[in-house]
């Protein structure tokens, strides 16, 4: 637990010891407040011609007044740190949302990039298979082409040949 700490301080002329749990410099800050309202008020002429009780009020009211207005400006930020918070919240899930879609892209993206050239390497390695086969059917066909046409041109020689004979 905290140390109480004790300390001296002039508030409208007379010395009080006053004690707590907050640092001596806070302490002192307060007494130097009071002091400075004190003083504000006795430059009014107003404040002069009062009894000491109602001078005594009107400083006591003046700084509820400073409190309760000091204590709605808070409770004001307070509100829109919290609903700037929510907003903060509801932007990072957005943002999180947005960053799961964008993967979900990219990948379907490569996906997609990926089976498009795996389909372009197939046709061409059908391509090739094709423009080979048709090689292979060509070849075969000359191949057998010429040897019908030296068949038949053995074919005409013998013909040439028998009818020389004849």
């Amino acid at each position: 637990m905290a140390m109480k700490n004790a300390v001296e301080v002039v508030i409208g002329g007379k010395v009080y010891k006053i004690s707590g749990y907050e640092s001596s410099e806070y302490l002192h800050q307060i007494a130097v407040y009071i002091n400075d309202k004190m003083t504000e008020f006795q430059n009014m002429d107003s404040y002069r011609k009062q009894t000491m009780d109602q001078k005594q009020l009107m400083l006591n009211m003046n700084l509820a007044d400073e409190f309760f207005k000091a204590k709605r400006q808070a409770d004001k930020l307070s509100a829109e740190l919290e609903k700037k918070e929510r907003e903060l919240y509801s932007v990072r899930h957005d943002l999180i949302e947005a960053r799961l879609a964008l993967e979900n892209l990219q990948k379907e993206q490569k996906e997609k990039e990926q089976a498009r050239r795996q389909e372009h390497q197939r046709q061409q390695k059908q391509a090739r298979q094709n423009q080979n086969g048709g090689q292979n059917t060509n070849q075969n066909a000359n191949a057998g082409n010429g040897a019908a046409g030296n068949t038949n041109a053995g074919n005409g020689n013998t013909n040439g040949a028998n009818q020389a004979q004849k």
